[in-house]
Parts: structure tokens; C-alpha cells; sequence
């Protein structure tokens, strides 16, 4: 099968993987660089001592590179839909039981489409092809 005749959603993948990467540098960013401007825009009162939203920040871009290294490492993938799955587990918790702000259950919601994308292209990937994660075309 020829990468142009692969479904839609196999052909989706390697960008699922990479948006889903940006996101978590991006966040990790976000926190690490500008904590109180961050949780601000979460609906979070000041922090007061910005270790722990720091810490936060290492943390998601960390989870951030892991992502992307699954582009080349198909191995990888069952890192984001574990932490992806944690996260929702997680997230949801807190907005239903620990009077989260209403953009913790955004963010589950968000990272629920990101665990279904992940694992949806993937599995349509395999049918498609048989691997998970076929290699970027380079240009020649």
C-alpha cells in the first residue's frame, strides 16, 4: 500500500503525535517561564511559592520531547496514551471532586480527544499498513 492510499486516519498519525507533543512543550513552557501569568489564565489565584508550578512546567515539557520522540520511536506512542489516560483520570477527579476551576475539565476534555486521536490513528495505522508509525517521506 502506497502512503497515498493509506485511510485518512492512518495518514493522521504522525501529525496526531505532533500536535499532541507542541501542546505539552508548549504548556510546559508556559508554566516553567511565566508560573503566575500561567495559572492566572487557569483562574488560579497567586501561587505564592513558584517551585511546584515550575516543577509543573519541567515536567509537561519533559512528557513534551517523550511525545515527539515517539515520532521516530513507535514504541513511544504507549507513553502518551498512558499519561494521556492518567491525566483524564487525574484531571477529571479534581474538577468533580476537589472544586477545581472550570478550565481543568476543559483541559480533561482536551486531553481526552488527544488520547482517542492518538489511539484511533494508531489503530487505524496498523490496519492500514501493519506499522504503527511508517517513516517520514523525505524530500529528494
Amino acid at each position: 500500500m502506497t502512503p497515498g492510499t493509506r485511510p485518512l486516519a492512518a495518514r493522521l498519525h504522525r501529525p496526531a503525535i505532533l500536535l499532541v507533543g507542541l501542546h505539552s512543550c508548549v504548556l510546559g513552557l508556559l508554566m516553567l517561564l511565566a508560573p503566575r501569568f500561567t495559572l492566572g489564565l487557569m483562574g488560579y489565584g497567586d501561587p505564592g511559592d513558584l517551585f511546584f508550578p515550575s516543577q509543573s512546567g519541567i515536567f509537561l515539557l519533559i512528557l513534551g520531547v517523550c511525545y515527539l520522540l515517539a515520532l521516530r520511536e513507535p514504541a513511544l506512542v504507549s507513553v502518551i496514551l498512558v499519561s494521556k489516560a492518567m491525566a483524564v483520570a487525574f484531571l477529571v477527579a479534581h474538577a468533580a471532586f476537589l472544586g477545581a476551576p472550570p478550565v481543568i475539565a476543559a483541559a480533561a476534555a482536551g486531553d481526552a480527544g488527544m488520547l482517542a486521536a492518538v489511539w484511533w490513528t494508531r489503530r487505524e495505522a496498523a490496519a492500514a499498513g501493519g506499522a504503527p508509525l511508517p517513516p517520514p517521506t523525505s524530500p529528494a
